[in-house]
């Protein structure tokens, strides 16, 4: 049977509690008992001892004590648990309490040992008894005997006592087991009840409902960890479902474009309203290999989130790569009529070839798409100790802060009407990102609207 959380809080916090008093209980009652006994052995001799000193005194006043001054003194040995029992020097009993109360000693000793071994199941005690020496001017005259129920016994209100102080430790165990549970409640409500809110927020999220965030602020850090993580994912997957809306916007737009043309085309010229021409049909192949970029780009798409990325690493001098690349783009800049600089150093690397140059053909596209007419771009690349850093520099329309963290997310575009005019499809930084972090390397950019972009690769070698 599943238990909730505040269940198991509660369970523990009273199985600690009930494990605390009963250890507590054992321990108290232990040192309670020790400690009492030792009082009661101690108390049983100083009443062995009064008695002794009482017969000593009488004695040394005015003899042997007689039988009266015994008997009444051998009573209140009884009801104390004592007998009383004296001999003379050549060991001829002279008084003996159990003698003269012979019913009344058996009943107290009866008493006793049902006392004890009502208070110790197991009690082993056995009658005893303890020989003071009968003096005087030095001279022995006998002994007094003093027998008693031993090593030693409870009477009526040392088991009282014992009684009161048991019932105190189980209502002390009740009232703590009581304040443990209430307390386990408290604060496994207060535990659970964020945990809770994050519950309910993942069910919401299930149900694609990314619009609400977890407001709730605990006292304990892993919580709030936790609900900064549930809103981070909130946020992320708000975002995601953005950009697949908006990617189903593009890609319908996109698409319908170019099919809407040739379907026109193809039609006019199959009801012979157009002329099959060379210009047609290339007007109409334009159409086909723009739709078949589109196609490519989304194959590229698939493959790097299906984390697909496999790298043919070899050795190659990462410069000349550059300089034979940066050529493809010489029409482009004759057309716009743009200063192109490229600074390099020879400089090898470790890496994917094909993959690289995918990285430098993006980067200078988007540079060469994004700069303005008599624009500026400077692409460099440095040979630092164990990387390289490849960097593409232009002085166009640049990037929004506000667009800056997203860039590199898988068709997010940041202005629409821009990549449309343009021919993005707003994947190709994230496939630039995928690569590059495939090698091992970081990707970073700086911009400004209206003052242009650099984006900066370093790539180890």
């Amino acid at each position: 049977m599943k238990l909730s959380l505040k269940a198991r809080l509660m369970i523990s916090y009273g199985l600690l509690a009930l494990f605390l008093v009963v250890s507590l209980l054992m321990i108290s009652s232990y040192m309670l008992e020790h400690h009492f006994q030792s009082y009661v052995r101690q108390k049983q001799e100083k009443l062995n001892q009064n008695l002794a000193d009482i017969v000593m005194s009488e004695f040394k006043r005015s003899g042997i004590p007689d039988q009266l001054f015994l008997n009444k003194l051998g009573k209140e040995a009884l009801n104390n648990g004592v007998i009383l029992r004296l001999n003379d020097s050549k060991g001829n009993q002279i008084y003996c309490a159990g003698c003269d109360n012979g019913i009344s000693c058996d009943t107290t000793v009866k008493m006793m040992q049902e006392t004890m071994r009502h208070c110790y199941p197991n009690w082993q005690g056995q009658y005893t008894e303890k020989i003071f020496p009968l003096e005087k001017d030095g001279q022995n005259f006998g002994n007094i005997v003093l027998g008693n129920y031993g090593p030693f016994f409870f009477n009526e209100e040392d088991q009282q006592f014992i009684n009161m102080v048991n019932i105190v430790f189980i209502i002390v165990a009740i009232v703590f087991l009581i304040v443990a549970f209430a307390m386990g409640a408290f604060l496994a409500t207060k535990i659970t009840k964020p945990i809770s809110f994050v519950i309910n927020r993942t069910k919401a999220i299930e149900k694609n409902n990314y619009s609400e965030r977890i407001e709730f602020i605990s006292n304990t850090k892993e919580i709030d960890q936790m609900i900064d993580s549930v809103n981070t994912l909130a946020d992320t997957l708000e975002m995601q479902q953005k950009i697949k809306k908006r990617m189903a916007r593009d890609y319908a737009h996109e698409f319908r474009t170019p099919l809407a043309a040739l379907q026109s085309n193809l039609e006019g010229m199959i009801d012979g309203i157009f002329e099959a021409t060379s210009e047609r049909l290339e007007s109409c192949r334009d159409e086909i290999l723009r739709l078949s970029r589109m196609t490519s780009d989304i194959d590229k798409l698939v493959e790097i989130e299906n984390n697909n990325l496999f790298l043919n690493k070899e050795r190659f001098d990462f410069s000349e790569l550059l300089s034979i690349t940066a050529k493809t783009f010489e029409r482009d800049i004759h057309e716009k009529e743009i200063i192109f600089e490229l600074q390099t150093v020879p400089c090898e690397i470790y890496a994917d070839k094909d993959r690289i140059s995918q990285v430098i053909v993006n980067l200078i596209s988007n540079a060469m798409k994004y700069t303005n007419y008599d624009g500026h771009i400077l692409v460099k690349a440095v040979d630092a100790c164990d990387y390289i850093e490849f960097t593409v520099k232009d002085d166009g329309l640049g990037i929004k802060a506000d667009d800056l963290p997203h860039i590199f997310e898988h068709l997010y575009r940041a202005d629409q009407s821009r990549a449309r005019e343009t021919g993005g499809s707003g994947i190709g930084l994230s496939i630039v990102h995928a690569i590059v972090t495939a090698h091992g390397g970081t990707i970073e950019v700086k911009s400004e609207l209206n003052k242009g972009s650099e984006f900066i690769v370093k790539l180890r070698k």
